[in-house]
């Protein structure tokens, strides 16, 4: 596919929020909510796929307005806001992750961990005060409240970017580990195979979808799967220097409506 499609050509559209959908403070614009709003009459389905937990992702339910699909934890989980439920697709075996935490403190000793499990989260008091994030209680080694559950572990060591710390990590994580960042001052560790593109081809295949028909909207590397496995891929003019690069089409930033714009060319 060499160029936007046709709206008749659609089947999904597929969107990251925080530095997508939501400008900085992750509102959703009255413009962008209008453009959303004119899906409700077609029979284009809408889904947004964030790196966010299920617990803050109520809000996005609020701010698109429409029926709204969640994919979270980088295409770990989905999350029905309207019944509250969870389904997990994939965890990080508990004996890895413990290997992975020791193997990367014996390179980087100063490293933080935080990890997602299900439902529950679990932080050193270093990984939230590197993170500005209140803390409730300092736990020094996350090790021994780590359990069979684990989607997500996410490592901040200080004064070194996301992308140093996977360049710098990647030979000792190995393929046990999918290492990827939302520009965040933190690294997501997510099970192998899985990524954004995972769940939205999961999605997909349950609602008999191809790739062709789908259009993905995103920012950051961890967007970037979605963005090369959907038939259109687009990027923010906001994007990570990565995320531009393989994206087909770059739109206005999430501050100028970048995805109302692309919305409204289908619609006119």
């Amino acid at each position: 596919m060499n160029r936007l499609p046709n709206i008749e050509d659609i089947r999904l559209i597929a969107t990251d929020f925080d530095g997508t959908l939501a400008n900085s403070n992750g509102k959703v614009s009255e413009r962008t909510r209008s453009a959303l709003a004119a899906l409700k009459e077609t029979n284009i389905e809408f889904v947004v796929i964030t790196g966010r937990p299920p617990r803050y992702c109520n809000s996005i339910a609020e701010e698109t307005q429409i029926p709204t699909s969640l994919i979270c934890a980088n295409g770990a989980l989905s999350y029905d806001p309207r019944l509250g439920t969870i389904e997990q697709f994939a965890t990080i075996d508990l004996l890895v992750a413990v290997d992975l935490i020791k193997e990367t403190r014996r390179h980087s000793p100063n490293a933080a961990f935080s990890a997602e499990m299900g439902t529950e989260f679990v932080a050193e008091g270093k990984w939230l005060e590197l993170a500005g994030r209140p803390l409730e209680e300092n736990i020094s080694d996350i090790i021994p409240y780590l359990n069979q559950h684990i989607h997500k572990l996410l490592v901040n060591i200080p004064d070194q970017s996301p992308d140093s710390t996977i360049s710098s990590l990647s030979k000792i994580w190995g393929s046990r580990i999918n290492p990827t960042h939302a520009g965040l001052p933190f690294v997501e560790l997510m099970p192998p195979g899985i990524d954004k593109a995972f769940g939205l081809q999961r999605l997909c295949n349950e609602k008999g979808i191809s790739s062709s028909s789908v259009i993905a909207f995103g920012d950051m590397p961890n967007d970037n799967a979605m963005l090369s496995w959907a038939g259109w891929g687009i990027a923010m003019a906001n994007a990570h220097a990565e995320t531009r690069l393989i994206a087909n089409e770059i739109t206005k930033s999430n501050i100028d409506n970048g995805v109302a714009v692309i919305l409204e060319k289908l619609f006119s």
